[in-house]
Protein backbone atom coordinates (compact mmCIF):
# COMPACT_ATOMS: atom_id res chain seq x y z
CA UNK A 1 0.00 0.00 0.00
CA UNK A 2 1.09 3.53 -0.68
CA UNK A 3 0.23 4.69 2.82
CA UNK A 4 -0.46 2.02 5.40
CA UNK A 5 -1.19 2.41 9.12
CA UNK A 6 -2.04 6.09 8.82
CA UNK A 7 -3.62 7.70 11.88
CA UNK A 8 -7.34 8.39 11.82
CA UNK A 9 -8.00 12.07 11.22
CA UNK A 10 -11.49 13.63 11.30
CA UNK A 11 -12.57 15.45 8.16
CA UNK A 12 -10.90 15.47 4.80
CA UNK A 13 -8.53 15.26 3.06
CA UNK A 14 -6.82 12.45 4.93
CA UNK A 15 -3.04 12.34 5.21
CA UNK A 16 -3.07 9.42 2.76
CA UNK A 17 -5.04 11.41 0.18
CA UNK A 18 -2.71 14.35 0.64
CA UNK A 19 0.43 12.27 0.10
CA UNK A 20 -0.86 10.24 -2.84
CA UNK A 21 -3.17 12.54 -4.79
CA UNK A 22 -2.84 16.18 -3.76
CA UNK A 23 0.68 17.22 -2.74
CA UNK A 24 2.48 15.34 -5.58
CA UNK A 25 0.10 16.69 -8.25
CA UNK A 26 1.99 19.93 -9.05
CA UNK A 27 5.19 17.93 -9.51
CA UNK A 28 3.59 15.74 -12.17
CA UNK A 29 2.58 18.89 -14.06
CA UNK A 30 6.06 20.33 -13.53
CA UNK A 31 7.71 17.28 -15.07
CA UNK A 32 5.37 17.42 -18.07
CA UNK A 33 5.99 21.18 -18.50
CA UNK A 34 9.75 20.71 -18.29
CA UNK A 35 9.63 17.89 -20.83
CA UNK A 36 7.63 20.04 -23.26
CA UNK A 37 9.95 22.99 -22.66
CA UNK A 38 12.98 20.77 -23.34
CA UNK A 39 11.52 19.73 -26.70
CA UNK A 40 10.68 23.30 -27.68
CA UNK A 41 14.01 24.69 -26.48
CA UNK A 42 15.85 22.76 -29.17
CA UNK A 43 15.11 25.85 -31.22
CA UNK A 44 17.38 28.73 -30.34
CA UNK A 45 15.67 30.85 -27.70
CA UNK A 46 16.00 34.61 -27.87
CA UNK A 47 14.87 37.34 -25.57
CA UNK A 48 15.56 38.51 -22.06
CA UNK A 49 17.49 36.30 -19.69
CA UNK A 50 17.75 37.11 -16.01
CA UNK A 51 21.13 36.56 -14.41
CA UNK A 52 21.24 36.85 -10.63
CA UNK A 53 24.34 37.92 -8.78
CA UNK A 54 26.43 35.00 -7.59
CA UNK A 55 25.50 35.10 -3.91
CA UNK A 56 21.75 35.14 -4.68
CA UNK A 57 22.15 32.14 -6.95
CA UNK A 58 24.12 30.30 -4.27
CA UNK A 59 21.47 31.03 -1.62
CA UNK A 60 18.70 29.82 -3.96
CA UNK A 61 20.58 26.60 -4.73
CA UNK A 62 21.33 25.98 -1.05
CA UNK A 63 17.68 26.46 -0.09
CA UNK A 64 16.48 24.13 -2.83
CA UNK A 65 19.07 21.63 -1.61
CA UNK A 66 17.70 22.04 1.91
CA UNK A 67 14.19 21.41 0.61
CA UNK A 68 15.39 18.20 -1.06
CA UNK A 69 16.88 17.12 2.26
CA UNK A 70 13.60 17.90 4.05
CA UNK A 71 11.60 15.74 1.63
CA UNK A 72 14.06 12.88 2.08
CA UNK A 73 13.86 13.27 5.85
CA UNK A 74 10.07 13.01 5.73
CA UNK A 75 10.27 9.90 3.51
CA UNK A 76 12.74 8.18 5.82
CA UNK A 77 10.78 8.95 8.98
CA UNK A 78 7.48 7.86 7.42
CA UNK A 79 9.14 4.60 6.36
CA UNK A 80 10.60 4.04 9.85
CA UNK A 81 7.13 4.46 11.34
CA UNK A 82 5.66 2.13 8.65
CA UNK A 83 3.18 4.81 7.62
CA UNK A 84 3.90 4.53 3.89
CA UNK A 85 5.32 7.31 1.76
CA UNK A 86 2.50 7.64 -0.78
CA UNK A 87 3.73 9.32 -3.96
CA UNK A 88 5.90 11.81 -2.07
CA UNK A 89 9.12 10.55 -3.76
CA UNK A 90 7.83 12.28 -6.90
CA UNK A 91 8.31 15.62 -5.12
CA UNK A 92 11.94 14.79 -4.41
CA UNK A 93 12.46 13.97 -8.09
CA UNK A 94 10.83 17.27 -9.09
CA UNK A 95 13.06 19.23 -6.72
CA UNK A 96 16.14 17.49 -8.10
CA UNK A 97 15.06 18.56 -11.61
CA UNK A 98 14.60 22.14 -10.40
CA UNK A 99 18.04 22.09 -8.78
CA UNK A 100 19.59 20.77 -12.00
CA UNK A 101 17.99 23.48 -14.12
CA UNK A 102 18.99 26.23 -11.70
CA UNK A 103 22.55 24.89 -11.73
CA UNK A 104 22.62 24.72 -15.53
CA UNK A 105 21.26 28.25 -15.98
CA UNK A 106 23.37 29.85 -13.25
CA UNK A 107 25.97 31.10 -15.76
CA UNK A 108 23.96 32.37 -18.72
CA UNK A 109 20.92 33.49 -16.78
CA UNK A 110 17.37 32.20 -16.36
CA UNK A 111 14.91 32.10 -19.24
CA UNK A 112 11.45 33.59 -18.84
CA UNK A 113 9.96 30.20 -19.66
CA UNK A 114 11.57 28.45 -16.71
CA UNK A 115 10.82 31.46 -14.51
CA UNK A 116 7.13 31.12 -15.35
CA UNK A 117 7.08 27.35 -14.93
CA UNK A 118 8.82 27.53 -11.55
CA UNK A 119 6.60 30.38 -10.33
CA UNK A 120 3.45 28.36 -11.07
CA UNK A 121 5.01 25.25 -9.55
CA UNK A 122 6.03 27.00 -6.32
CA UNK A 123 2.60 28.64 -6.09
CA UNK A 124 0.69 25.36 -6.17
CA UNK A 125 3.21 23.62 -3.92
CA UNK A 126 2.74 26.43 -1.39
CA UNK A 127 -1.05 26.07 -1.51
CA UNK A 128 -1.07 22.28 -1.21
CA UNK A 129 1.65 22.23 1.43
CA UNK A 130 -0.36 24.77 3.43
CA UNK A 131 -3.37 22.42 3.31
CA UNK A 132 -1.20 19.51 4.40
CA UNK A 133 0.38 21.51 7.24
CA UNK A 134 -3.07 22.54 8.48
CA UNK A 135 -4.23 18.91 8.48
CA UNK A 136 -1.08 17.77 10.26
CA UNK A 137 -1.63 20.44 12.88
CA UNK A 138 -5.12 19.01 13.39
CA UNK A 139 -3.57 15.54 13.72
CA UNK A 140 -1.08 16.85 16.25
CA UNK A 141 -3.86 18.35 18.38
CA UNK A 142 -6.52 15.62 18.12
CA UNK A 143 -4.77 12.27 17.80
CA UNK A 144 -3.33 10.94 21.07
CA UNK A 145 -1.68 7.94 19.37
CA UNK A 146 1.07 10.01 17.81
CA UNK A 147 3.16 10.48 20.93
CA UNK A 148 6.83 11.16 21.52
CA UNK A 149 7.41 7.38 21.73
CA UNK A 150 6.70 7.25 18.00
CA UNK A 151 9.45 7.12 15.39
CA UNK A 152 7.70 10.07 13.77
CA UNK A 153 5.51 11.95 16.28
CA UNK A 154 2.86 14.19 14.80
CA UNK A 155 4.55 17.27 16.26
CA UNK A 156 7.70 16.51 14.25
CA UNK A 157 5.67 15.67 11.15
CA UNK A 158 3.88 19.01 11.38
CA UNK A 159 7.14 20.90 12.02
CA UNK A 160 8.89 19.31 9.03
CA UNK A 161 6.05 20.27 6.72
CA UNK A 162 5.81 23.78 8.18
CA UNK A 163 9.49 24.27 7.28
CA UNK A 164 8.84 22.98 3.76
CA UNK A 165 5.85 25.32 3.46
CA UNK A 166 8.03 28.30 4.41
CA UNK A 167 10.64 27.35 1.83
CA UNK A 168 8.05 26.91 -0.93
CA UNK A 169 6.70 30.37 -0.13
CA UNK A 170 10.21 31.87 -0.28
CA UNK A 171 10.79 30.19 -3.66
CA UNK A 172 7.48 31.50 -4.99
CA UNK A 173 8.26 35.07 -3.92
CA UNK A 174 11.74 34.83 -5.43
CA UNK A 175 10.42 33.67 -8.79
CA UNK A 176 7.71 36.33 -8.85
CA UNK A 177 10.19 39.14 -8.18
CA UNK A 178 12.61 37.77 -10.76
CA UNK A 179 9.82 37.37 -13.33
CA UNK A 180 8.63 40.95 -12.83
CA UNK A 181 12.17 42.28 -13.21
CA UNK A 182 12.74 40.24 -16.37
CA UNK A 183 9.54 41.53 -17.97
CA UNK A 184 10.54 45.08 -17.09
CA UNK A 185 13.66 44.55 -19.18
CA UNK A 186 11.89 42.75 -22.02
CA UNK A 187 11.72 45.80 -24.29
CA UNK A 188 15.44 46.44 -23.86
CA UNK A 189 16.37 42.79 -24.50
CA UNK A 190 19.63 41.14 -23.50
CA UNK A 191 20.53 39.99 -20.01
CA UNK A 192 19.23 41.65 -16.89
CA UNK A 193 21.41 41.06 -13.87
CA UNK A 194 19.18 40.81 -10.84
CA UNK A 195 20.68 42.54 -7.83
CA UNK A 196 22.86 44.88 -9.85
CA UNK A 197 22.54 48.63 -10.20
CA UNK A 198 21.99 48.48 -13.94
Amino acid sequence: MLCANRFILPGSPSTCTLDTAIVPLPTFFLLVALAVNLILSRRKETGTRVKSVRWLTIIYLVLVGAQIAMTILELVRLALESLGVGLLPVNTIGLLCVFGILWRERTNGRTRTTLSIFAVYWFFMTIFEAIKSARLHTLEVLNPTTTKTSQYPSSDWFLDNAVMLALYFVFFCTECVTLVLSRRQRAAGGVYKMGSNV
